[in-house]
């Protein structure tokens, strides 16, 4: 009788802690579902009627980005440019061109670094590029011999403008881009395009292409709310997923870690790099901590930018000329990148941006993350010039050229033409 009684002891408790399991997680799903909800995609105001409808990025070369160097030398596709090396070169730093095809930057450089067996940290760059995309930046590598590099061979990667130096590139080391764009299968005809200026939105990009959740991990982090926004960000299959991946989420969602890390494609390095540490450490803050820092500060920057992207469609009602309490940037009105040593506005900006930094729940604080990141903000203009605008009409498709500053987005300009506000998601 006392085995039997244990033996229903120990289902007992174990039947409650399968109960609790399955209450906690239902939460968490719920919890997750409705910031989903109530964070879609802001980017839903327009300057310009110039709709014509159409597709972009229908093959890689659809798109190109030519970095435009500080001294505004335009790394154009498939030419080189002669970069003087330094006179008294010390034997560290290397600048050379990376021109690439399908790969992001990130995954560009970690594969060179990985065929010269040296760490991705020996690299530098001044911004990412599109993936589906013809690119052209300028990169710096530390302690690597040049015929190493000039002996590389990778696909849709070419090296080329070696220049010896002594200084590192660093985040934001560029005047911008220069855009060359294909438009296809327009709805309209495309004429007399005039556009000087355009909403200073953050682009899709910065919230995640294919899952653009990313404001919303960031949202999580700022909360402190590790275990959601580790689910959130490796788990919560959404509609944009392919089939192998949407059931590694799932088995995420599950807890069956192991089997999500093996079922998760290898091309989600990140992902199963997380879901490794979880499964080691059971901490999901270690999970984040395991991410390079550029990485990591990615979840925070993507919240500044969403709240960013809100306080132009706020101020869009009353339009961007100057008003009393603006701060300005050439005469153009400024919103709040919130952060804890951000400046505030006065006057109706001001008021805007107060209101959102209350209803969001914030204090300077929460920006003050420990052994993850310190997120400063500042001041954005919240219309931005475009540079050098031209565009031809060919048979079913046009092509537009133009340069903007660094920071801004050619999906941005885009928006005008194609109508896309990304305005909402569904969660699978």
């Amino acid at each position: 009788m006392k085995f039997l009684e244990k033996i229903r002891k120990e289902e007992s408790l174990k039947n409650l802690i399968e109960r609790r399991k399955r209450i906690f997680k239902r939460v968490r799903d719920e919890v997750i579902k409705e910031y989903l909800r109530e964070m879609p995609l802001n980017l839903n105001k327009f300057l310009y009627n110039y709709y014509t409808g159409g597709i972009i990025k229908k093959y890689p070369e659809d798109f190109i980005v030519e970095e435009i160097t500080p001294d505004k030398k335009i790394l154009e596709v498939g030419k080189s440019i002669e970069f003087k090396d330094v006179d008294n070169w010390k034997g560290s730093f290397i600048h050379f061109t990376l021109e690439k095809k399908n790969w992001t930057t990130l995954d560009a450089i970690r594969e060179i670094a990985n065929r010269l067996g040296v760490p991705r940290k020996h690299f530098g760059f001044a911004g990412n590029k599109d993936k589906y995309a013809v690119t052209t930046q300028r990169v710096g590598c530390f302690n690597i011999k040049l015929e190493k590099l000039k002996s590389l061979k990778i696909k849709n990667i070419v090296l080329r403008d070696f220049q010896k130096v002594n200084w590192k590139i660093k985040l934001g080391d560029l005047w911008g881009n220069r855009f060359t764009i294909r438009v296809r299968e327009p709805e309209k005809d495309l004429e007399n395009l005039e556009m000087s200026y355009f909403l200073n939105y953050y682009g899709i990009q910065r919230f995640g292409t294919t899952r653009p959740i990313t404001h919303v991990v960031g949202k999580f982090i700022i909360e402190r709310d590790w275990e959601r926004a580790f689910y959130l960000y490796c788990g919560t299959p959404l509609r944009f997923d392919d089939e192998k991946s949407r059931i590694a989420r799932e088995l995420v969602d599950e807890g069956e870690f192991k089997e999500a890390y093996k079922l998760f494609p290898r091309c989600f390095f990140y992902e199963r790099k997380m879901i490794k540490r979880v499964i080691e450490t059971g901490d999901y803050k270690k999970a984040f901590l395991i991410l390079p820092p550029y990485l990591r500060c990615m979840f925070v920057n993507a919240y500044q930018s969403y709240l960013f992207n809100e306080l132009i469609n706020r101020r869009y009602e009353y339009g961007f000329s100057p008003y009393e309490g603006d701060i300005l940037i050439n005469n153009i009105p400024t919103g709040a990148l919130f952060g804890y040593k951000f400046e505030f506005a006065s006057g109706l900006q001001g008021e805007l941006e107060r209101e959102l930094f209350e209803e969001e729940n914030l204090s300077r604080e929460k920006f003050k993350i420990e052994d993850f990141g310190y997120f400063q903000g500042g001041r954005r203009k919240m219309l931005e010039k475009i540079y050098n605008l031209t565009y031809k009409v060919e048979e079913n498709s046009y092509i537009l050229r133009f340069c903007l500053k660094r920071g801004c987005y050619a999906t941005s300009v885009l928006r005008e033409l194609l109508r896309e506000d990304y305005a909402s998601y569904k969660v699978a």
